[in-house]
């Protein structure tokens, strides 16, 4: 049974996700929980743990160490009562081959499952196309990234379903809208996964339609009566019909009177039509209800669609490395750009030179106040990263420590030769002098950190603390910190058998 959800949800083995829940799951609440990223190999006992409802919960990074993956999700947050027998019967009636699961807050995870690994680009750009159709244009598609910049680079995980096995909410269902068991579970993917080869061909079933060469959002809203934000729809079908009509003041009175739930006042579509008679407008597409339908992708493509106008890439999931000066990575349009610091955050023009180098993309400047605002969003969002263990400043500081402590100090050492250099060691204690640490020891291993800044680190950061003790017929200010334990010369490490992976 485990060995099954393993094979389903393989993805990047080097790091993973891990959540703790604290609250109480209730209708129409967010969960509170703490989620972040261990660098950690995943390994069967993960899994194990996760199935048995072993906190914390397992997240998966979909992206794997090549930038394949076998499997992709549309995640769909809501938490007031979502419909999830809606969404399954749309989904057969478009004949997609998908698994909704119950996500832990009670939206829905919509997963896509391959056999073999694939390109991530093929099934992100898949699922973009499928969450339009479905209406869910704003939720985010895992795997979030093409590709992982560097070994450092985790990417974003996915936390998976099935946490306490059969006794879980996080369950899948199935065609009849009941909850699957983990045996049913896998029955449902062994009938709706696809061959990696099938992927770029699942076909998004479309009305025939005169709105097949306009937005596509148009062409969805058409399939059904618009009852939300009606005026800035039909405002948005108005830029489509000057560009495709020449009767095109009637073709608005006409999707007014077909396509819309009530009437408007004669009053707004007169202003719709004289707005578009004094100018051409842009499309609404960042508007309800043409934002859930949005496939920016096949819009560039049609003729009455938006084009290749300019147009700001979509910028999420702000990772913060937490380094003495940190450094990001932002998914653009689904590209990963790494930022080197939050300079290229605050200055925009650094950010456009940060997208040509790193993702060969210039994308158009916004007013500054917009600019602020985005980054604010990214910023209040943001999951702050732990280093790989040894990278930071203190773990170097400590590791210099040490070596010096071991190396510079033995048995023989009396407390005179602390002048000379030397550690002297007593009652589970190193003394030493800081000059000689800094200046003899740490300047040539190219310690870039000021003489005060380090002293300050090693109170602060390695618990070591000062005093003056007598040596001959001085008092010289010490440096003391807890001993270290000098493995013997004939020491030979014991050979460790690797962590088993999945």
């Amino acid at each position: 049974m485990v060995d099954k959800f393993i094979n389903i949800f393989e993805g990047l083995k080097r790091a993973h996700g891990c959540t703790y829940i604290n609250s109480v799951p209730k209708n129409g609440v967010k969960l509170k929980t703490k989620s972040f990223v261990k660098r950690e190999i995943v390994t069967r006992q993960h899994f194990e743990d996760h199935l048995n409802g072993i906190e914390p919960t397992l997240g998966i990074i979909p992206i794997n160490e090549e930038d394949l993956c076998k499997w992709g999700c549309i995640d769909i947050d809501s938490y007031a009562g979502f419909d999830h027998k809606k969404l399954l019967n749309k989904i057969h009636t478009l004949e997609l081959p998908l698994v909704v699961c119950r996500s832990k807050s009670g939206g829905a995870h919509i997963f896509l499952f391959i056999k073999e690994y694939v390109e991530v680009k093929i099934v992100r750009d898949k699922l973009n196309q499928i969450k339009a159709i479905l209406g869910f244009g704003n939720a985010e598609v895992f795997p979030k990234q093409i590709e992982l910049k560097s070994e450092e680079d985790t990417g974003n995980f996915l936390n998976l379903p099935y946490f306490q096995g059969n006794k879980t909410t996080r369950y899948a269902f199935k065609i009849d809208g009941t909850a699957a068991n983990l045996e049913e579970f896998y029955s449902l993917y062994e009938c709706y996964s696809v061959k990696p080869k099938d992927v770029a061909n699942i076909q998004i079933k479309r009305v025939e339609s005169e709105f097949k060469d306009g937005p596509p959002c148009i062409e969805i809203l058409a399939t059904s009566k618009i009852a939300t934000n009606r005026n800035l729809a039909l405002f948005h079908f108005a830029t489509f019909a000057k560009k495709k009509w020449k009767n095109w003041k009637e073709k608005i009175s006409w999707f007014h009177k077909d396509y819309m739930v009530g009437e408007l006042d004669q009053h707004e579509i007169d202003t719709i039509k004289n707005q578009h008679t004094k100018q051409d407008w842009g499309f609404l597409c960042k508007e309800e209800p043409m934002c859930s339908y949005c496939d920016k992708d096949l819009c560039r493509q049609r003729k009455y669609g938006i084009g290749n106008a300019a147009t700001f890439p979509g910028l999420s999931d702000l990772q913060e490395i937490q380094l003495e000066e940190p450094y990001y990575y932002l998914n653009v349009d689904g590209k990963r750009l790494k930022l080197p610091n939050a300079k290229y955050l605050k200055q925009q023009s650094l950010f456009e030179e940060a997208c040509i180098a790193g993702i060969g993309l210039y994308p158009p400047s916004m007013k500054l106040k917009d600019w602020k605002i985005l980054v604010n969003q990214l910023l209040s969002t943001r999951e702050v990263i732990t280093p790989p263990t040894g990278t930071t400043k203190k773990d170097q500081l400590t590791n210099h420590l040490e070596e010096f402590c071991t190396n510079r100090g033995s048995s023989s050492v009396e407390k005179e030769d602390i002048k000379n250099g030397s550690v002297y060691t007593k009652n589970g204690k190193h003394y030493f002098l800081f000059d000689s640490f800094y200046y003899g020891f740490l300047q040539r291993r190219r310690w870039d950190v000021k003489f005060q800044e380090t002293s300050q680190m090693l109170k602060e950061e390695c618990g070591c603390t000062t005093d003056r003790i007598t040596v001959g017929k001085n008092r010289p200010t010490v440096t003391i910190t807890n001993s270290f334990e000098k493995p013997p010369d004939d020491y030979k490490p014991k050979e460790l058998k690797p962590k088993e992976s999945f």
